[in-house]
């Protein structure tokens, strides 16, 4: 028993699959975070306080505000909203949250170059929200600022 422990050892540490460091990421490969995110961000403010735009993702929107008008107390109300990198380097949305769990944004989880066009996805459940509503969203990505926001809004008819 004692000389099958070495044998298994050997085995386990033998078997792991290394990778290679020198991979470079494919087009198609959907973005998932992980280590320092510092390195995926341009820093553009210079040490006398100016702003250098030369190399920056610009998120501009086709509107930032949505007005649903009257929807009943259960319907979905969705609205996509489109923007484009009118930037100069790739743009990275990194997330994307609400404030309510009945509000739920969908984003491109690639980068979208400069000179493209996107789109988020909101998607307002009206259960049990009667009344007026206002739902933002923030828009956290690579861009200077770092956060923009999106709003949905509207009257919730009861049911009853």
């Amino acid at each position: 028993m004692i000389k099958l422990i070495p044998v298994l050892l050997v085995l386990v540490l033998t078997s792991c699959k290394k990778e290679s460091p020198n991979l470079t990421p494919d087009a198609d490969v959907e973005f998932k975070p992980t280590g320092n995110m510092s390195d995926l961000v341009y820093n553009p403010m210079r040490p006398d306080g100016t702003l250098d735009s030369s190399y920056l993702p610009v998120l501009t929107w086709k509107e930032v505000e949505y007005d649903f008008g009257s929807a009943f107390e259960g319907d979905i109300v969705s609205k996509d909203f489109f923007f484009t990198n009118t930037g100069t380097a790739p743009l990275l949305i990194l997330n994307a949250s609400s404030t309510c769990g009945c509000t739920i944004p969908e984003w491109p989880k690639k980068p979208v170059p400069p000179d493209s066009t996107a789109s988020i996805r909101v998607k307002f459940n009206t259960l049990h929200k009667p009344g007026a509503q206002s739902k933002e969203v923030t828009i956290f990505a690579n861009t200077f600022p770092n956060t923009s926001k999106i709003l949905l809004k509207g009257q919730v008819n009861s049911t009853n």
